[in-house]
Formats: C-alpha cells, structure tokens, sequence
C-alpha cells in the first residue's frame, strides 16, 4: 500500500527504444516520465489516456510527433489512476521541473490525458498552449458514470475544470468525436465553462485517431503542426480552417448514432430483430468447426481460447458478446473450416450493447497460405456497423475464395476484441460418388459373363 505521503521521484534506467532512446525516464510512484531532449528551446508534454495500459503505458503521438523536431516529455501513468492518487501532485511539479528551461512549452493529450493537459497548467506559468483531445470534464460521480472510466465514490483530488487561469483556457482547444453520447456532457460543460470546444463529424472517443487514419486525408499532421508553432497563437480560429471539412455540429450529423439511436441499440437483445438471412444455396461454413483467438480476459465465457472464439460460430447469437480477448496489440480470432469451403462472403456482428462498438471496427481478414498469414481485406477506417440491430459488416470477396483457415485481426495497436456473431458463408466442395457399373462388378466376382 502507498502511503499518503507524496513519494520523493526516483531516476530509473531508460527504456530501450529501437527508434529513440529517451534521455532519461523518471519514476512518481505510478507514473513515468520519459524525456526526450531533441530542442533546447521548445518541449511538448503529453499525458497518456487511460487506454494506454500495455508495458506500463504508451507514449502516445510519438511517432507523428517527432517530425517536427521538438523536445518531447511523456507522463505515463501504469494504473490509470485517473490523477486520483496521493503522488499526483508531486509528479506535475516534477512535470513543471523538468520544463522549466525550455523558453516555448505545449502540453497534449487525450481521454484521461486530456485531463491531465488542461491540470497541467496549473502548475506550470510557462505553458503556451494546450490541445485536448476528449477530456474528462470530472473523474468525480456522476461523469465517472458517463465516460465508464474511473468508477468509484473516492471525491477526487484534481477537478478538470476547477481553474480560474483565463489565459490558459484561451490558449486550450479542446476536440470532440459527435458519435459517444457519454462524452456529451464533458464537451458541454467544458463549453460552459469558456473553454474553445469543437466537434468532429462521424468521430468517436478517440478523435486522434480518426483524425489520422478516420478519413482520406491525415488532419492529425496539419493540426499538430499548428499546435507547435510557437510563432503563433494557438485557438480555435487557428485551428477550426484547418479542420473545417470534418468539422459538424452537436445534433446534424449522425442521426443514426447520436444519443437516441445507440440507446436503441444498447437495448436491442438476441431475438428482438431479424437477422439477414443466409442467401439461397449458401450455408455457415462455421458452424461446429473449430476456432481459437489470441488471448482469454475476464471477460471471456469459456475457459480456453478454443471454446471462446467457438461461441462466435453458435447456432443460437450469445446475449452481448460471444468471445472476449484480453487488452493486446492487434487482437484476433480465426476458424479452421476443414477442406473444401469455398468462401463467398463473410459477416462480423458488432457488439452494440454499450459504447465498446468502436473497438471492432477497424481490422483485417486474412487467409493462411503455406504457413504465412496472407491479407484479403482490410477495413482500416471508423465507418461504423452493427449487428444484431440488423447491419453487420459484410465482405464479399470478386470471386468465391478456396479458404480453410480465415482469422479476423484488429488493427489497433491497443484494443480488445469482442464481436457477438461472425458468419462465414459459402459452400463446401462434395466428392463426387463413382458408381462402378453392374457388369463390371459381376464379371469381378465370376469371371466373364454368360450374356452374349
């Protein structure tokens, strides 16, 4: 147990990284701080989410932001704790510590990073700049209950919103997805509050994200490039043309999938809807054949992998969720359909019963052919799809595909992976019956035969 003492920072050896090595990384009780020196003039800080869990957190944004030459500073936190443990302040003053030579400093981050970027400044007087990708508004009840995340009745010791600093809100933007209707109330009430908020159409929780890889074109990069110009003001009048063509309004897109249609679809049970049925001439190639996924969670129904990943190729839909990994990089499940399928189309039933819907959507298909894992689609975008709601994602190959072994991987690098239902239909190659004829059996048994 820790004490309620703020535990003294201690310097630890550097993680290894195969691209670049830190400088040093410190450790605050559960947090690290990763330093990269690369500018003596100007640092960018980022908070990681809650989501970043693997290998004690992930510095997140490090690839897209190296290109831009600036000192980088990762806060990790290995138990997103939600900045609700009694270290929390000693770790933002060592933040502010390890900053303060740097003239320029922009501080990021998304989710529970999110919060801790617009915390930030309150301890620090040097920041330039914040940009906040889906803040929490409060880790204190009821928005805990909103956003699922840090969900006890602790009163917490850092409020997001709690700061008078009026330089620091107008020098915040702070960026919404439009789909989650639990982060409605955080936007809305940042909004009241002054802060600069703006909403991007047909986006999620993680709005980095999608800005990145969501669309034909790459926003992320534009965007970070005018976060770090410390030649000019950070705003949303900076920062909104450059975002304009994703840019929508709370309430005119995405009708579908706005607050009154995902309670239909969390409330949409096994056998409430119709399901599509299977085309004429086609069977579930599934059905009964064996099956396994990369990893069991406490989640999962069954005890083993193979009995898990099963439950997607019932008979009967399971209630919710049929099969359940663990929290891993790109997360799969794949079925053995024995000789002799030939594959014309397969359907993946999304879980909708709550706002996990995102972790299925971006993700591969793929075959096995002599011993290597080779790709026949990929779906690498944030369009969204249901499934027992009546609109599963369909793929349908040109022609119909000789397949035994097909696996479905995620494409996220972080992610889960719990689908309520996968289909894979098509037909299976009969042998042919040789009948010998009936002459040729009986000169067999008795020689020739006596009919001229």
């Amino acid at each position: 147990m820790m004490s309620d003492q703020s535990l003294p920072a201690e310097t630890v050896e550097p993680k290894k990284d195969n691209v670049l090595e830190a400088e040093e990384v410190i450790e605050v009780g559960r947090y690290l701080l990763s330093h990269y020196p690369i500018n003596p003039e100007s640092v960018v800080v980022v908070f990681a989410s809650a989501g970043a869990r693997l290998a004690g957190g992930l510095e997140e944004f490090k690839g897209s932001l190296r290109r831009f030459g600036i000192s980088m500073l990762f806060v990790r936190d290995k138990d997103a704790s939600y900045y609700q443990e009694p270290e929390v302040e000693e770790m933002f003053r060592k933040v502010a510590e390890m900053v303060q030579p740097y003239k320029n400093v922009a501080v990021m981050g998304e989710s529970m990073g999110g919060s801790g970027a617009l915390i930030f400044p309150r301890y620090c007087d040097k920041v330039d700049r914040t940009l906040a990708f889906s803040p929490l508004y409060s880790f204190g009840f009821p928005y805990n209950r909103f956003n699922g995340g840090w969900a006890n009745e602790r009163i917490p010791r850092l409020w997001a919103f709690d700061s008078d600093d009026m330089k620091a809100r107008a020098s915040s933007v702070l960026i919404y997805g439009v789909r989650p209707w639990q982060d409605m109330p955080h936007a809305g009430m940042f909004a009241l509050q002054g802060y600069q908020v703006l909403m991007v159409k047909e986006c999620g929780h993680q709005v980095a994200g999608h800005l990145k890889k969501g669309t034909d074109t790459n926003y992320l990069i534009p965007l970070l490039e005018r976060f770090l110009d410390f030649s000019a003001e950070f705003n949303e009048e900076g920062v909104r043309p450059l975002l304009a063509p994703v840019l929508t309004v709370l309430g005119r897109e995405e009708k579908e999938w706005k607050y009154e249609g995902t309670m239909k679809r969390e409330h949409t049970r096994v056998g409430m809807l119709p399901l599509p049925p299977i085309p004429e001439g086609l069977v579930d190639l599934g059905q009964g054949r064996p099956a396994d996924q990369s990893s069991l969670s406490d989640y999962s129904k069954a005890p083993t992998t193979q009995e898990d990943a099963a439950r997607a190729l019932m008979t009967e839909t399971p209630e919710f969720y049929a099969f359940h990994t663990n929290l891993e990089n790109q997360p799969w499940w794949m079925v053995d359909l024995g000789e002799g399928a030939k594959v014309e189309e397969v359907r993946i039933y999304n879980r909708i019963d709550n706002n996990s819907v995102e972790r299925g959507l971006r993700f591969a298909i793929e075959t096995l052919v002599d011993g290597e894992w080779q790709l026949l689609f990929e779906k690498n975008n944030y369009k969204l799809f249901g499934g027992i709601d009546g609109h599963p994602f369909s793929w349908r190959p040109e022609q119909p595909m000789r397949i035994r072994k097909l696996r479905i991987r995620s494409l996220e690098d972080e992610n889960f992976m719990h689908y309520q239902k996968i289909e894979v239909l098509g037909k299976r190659r009969v042998r042919a019956t040789v009948f010998t004829p009936v002459r040729k059996i009986w000169k067999g048994l008795f020689g020739r035969s006596s009919r001229k």
